[in-house]
């Protein structure tokens, strides 16, 4: 977990003015050196750099200030720390007679705004990348050093052209005469590896340990937390909590996205804080904040992000639901096959599960997938019949052999029961989901549960959509194509049947330009095989207040 202090105001003035003067600074410092410049542009140039610059050392230090530029806007202090060295290197040349005289009172006058605004700049570099940064700059000067020595003559400028190269284009060699050109190529790519690496994000930090985990639990139980809290259990999650400890957001970090798993869990009078608390992680990291899986009651608490409604939880309420009626024959035909095949059912705690019986459903769950590996993020759970996770049900049916033929696992949350896995061998007759779907649901009522949450029906208001623009039917064609792949489609028609409720479900991000992020960080944690977090010696203690329902 991120220690997050409670967070300051964010800066409400803007940096862009900033990142557009950098971004100025390293056109002119670039653009005359490709090709003849015209004799304007080549003064405008001298304003910055003060005396000419080697043409391949004019292009890196202009990249790497645009880099900068960008770490501006994202309000990274490394980026400053970056400016600031800048500065300071132009007065030491202004100092040592090198650059004109005129120059240290505009240079003297940026140190002084830079200092001022010192404090817009809250995302540190993470030691980690600082020590990369540190070690690749090491590696670099002890090349140049041990090229120089191995062609003849070391020279103060082939030892800074291989950093950077911040003027002039190095003297020659004796028996290496293209060696400066080379070195000066390698300087070039590792200054830009250098900012690359310190304006980087933090890193993913590691899963939340045993003590927050349990903290997590006792939460998920709280009657306030929704049906997808059980999920943040998880064992590849963080966590980030309220400043009253009342509520929690379990996350993950993918490519400078921290993803949030549906709302936080806990109190709902501390849920806005939580997400305050998340948000000012995002910022002192420079992670991209974003949520799947967010509910339309909590979107203002989210601020000036945007949100897209991607699909709908299934829930039902199972003191609502009934057999009855002709829009549920399908239903009850499907539970009456399953009684003619002779399929008995039964439902338990899954820590009460035998290790022979638990071993014979871990075998129906492979043949169910065709020997995949488990996937999903927001509405799945991991440790699968381990007995790890507290508020665990399984509902087994039998074939006539007394064999388990499927099961159904759900995880129990404030608000009532969510179905996290449903597992069906091969060989089953069909209807027995079905079957264990109903009896969940009887289960669920007599338990005092007031729903249960089914599968999620991704892109719901399309698949429903009767008169269709034709984007909207050029995307129904591609779901319908992909559906023997992602199962949107026919899991959609499947859960139809019940007569289900939805609860629109969102995804919510910061920018647009964070879209191409997003998206691979959401491909990647729904479908993409993760690897399993260490195994703790015993499971997450259940609350004692909740003991008593099973």
């Amino acid at each position: 977990m991120h220690s997050v202090k409670p967070a300051a105001a964010p800066a409400v003035r803007p940096v862009w003015p900033l990142a557009l003067a950098t971004l100025l600074v390293a056109v002119l410092i670039a653009a005359p050196a490709p090709v003849p410049s015209p004799h304007w542009l080549g003064r405008l140039s001298r304003i910055v750099t003060g005396s000419p610059l080697a043409p391949a050392h004019a292009i890196a230090i202009g990249l790497a200030l645009a880099l900068v530029a960008r770490g501006v806007l994202l309000r990274r202090r490394a980026a400053w720390y970056g400016l600031v060295t800048l500065v300071l290197l132009g007065l030491l040349a202004v100092v040592s007679g090198d650059d004109p005289l005129w120059r240290l009172p505009l240079l003297a006058a940026v140190l002084g705004g830079l200092w001022l605004e010192r404090d817009r700049f809250p995302v540190r570099p993470h030691p980690e990348r600082v020590r990369t940064a540190v070690k690749t700059g090491a590696v670099l000067v002890a090349v140049a050093v041990a090229a120089s020595l191995l062609f003849g003559g070391v020279s103060v400028r082939s030892v800074g052209a291989v950093a950077g190269g911040l003027g002039g284009t190095g003297g020659p060699m004796d028996g290496a005469s293209w060696l400066p050109g080379l070195l000066g190529l390698a300087g070039a790519a590792g200054l830009l590896l250098l900012v690359i690496t310190l304006l980087a994000p933090d890193p993913a930090p590691p899963p939340g340990d045993e003590a927050e985990r349990r903290r997590v639990a006792s939460l998920v139980f709280h009657p306030g937390s929704d049906t997808l809290a059980p999920f943040a259990l998880r064992r590849d999650k963080a966590y980030v909590f309220s400043a009253d400890g009342r509520a929690a957001i379990g996350y993950r970090v993918l490519f400078g996205m921290a993803v949030a798993g549906g709302d936080p869990v806990g109190d709902p009078a501390s849920h806005a804080d939580a997400v305050r608390a998340f948000r000012a992680m995002c910022r002192t990291t420079g992670w991209r904040p974003a949520v799947l899986g967010a509910s339309d009651a909590l979107l203002p608490a989210w601020g000036p992000c945007r949100s897209i409604g991607f699909g709908d939880e299934v829930v039902i309420a199972p003191g609502e639901f009934t057999l009855s009626g002709r829009q549920m024959r399908n239903v009850r035909q499907a539970v009456k096959r399953t009684a003619n095949f002779g399929v008995s059912s039964e439902i338990v705690s899954e820590r009460d599960l035998t290790p022979a019986l638990r071993a014979k459903l871990l075998d129906v769950a492979s043949r169910s997938l065709g020997g995949s590996a488990e996937r999903g993020f927001s509405m799945n759970l991991d440790e699968l019949l381990t007995g790890y996770h507290p508020g665990a049900v399984v509902a087994v049916a039998y074939g006539e052999d007394a064999e388990p033929i499927a099961f159904q696992r759900y995880v129990t949350a404030g608000e009532g029961v969510s179905l996290d896995a449903m597992r069906r061998a091969p060989d089953g007759p069909n209807g027995v989901n079905e079957r264990l779907i109903v009896e969940m649901i009887e289960y669920a009522g007599g338990h005092g549960h007031g729903v249960v949450s089914l599968n999620f029906a991704a892109f719901r208001a399309l698949l429903d959509a009767g008169d269709r623009t034709p984007l909207e039917k050029a995307g129904y064609r591609a779901l319908h194509l992909l559906d023997p792949l992602i199962a949107v489609e026919s899991l959609y028609l499947f859960d139809k049947k019940f007569r289900p409720s939805y609860k629109p479900r969102n995804v919510v991000f910061r920018s647009w330009f964070d879209i191409a992020y997003l998206a691979a960080a959401l491909l990647t944690l729904e479908f993409g095989r993760t690897r399993p977090a260490q195994r703790a010696a015993d499971p997450v203690t259940e609350p004692a207040h909740h003991l008593g329902r099973y």
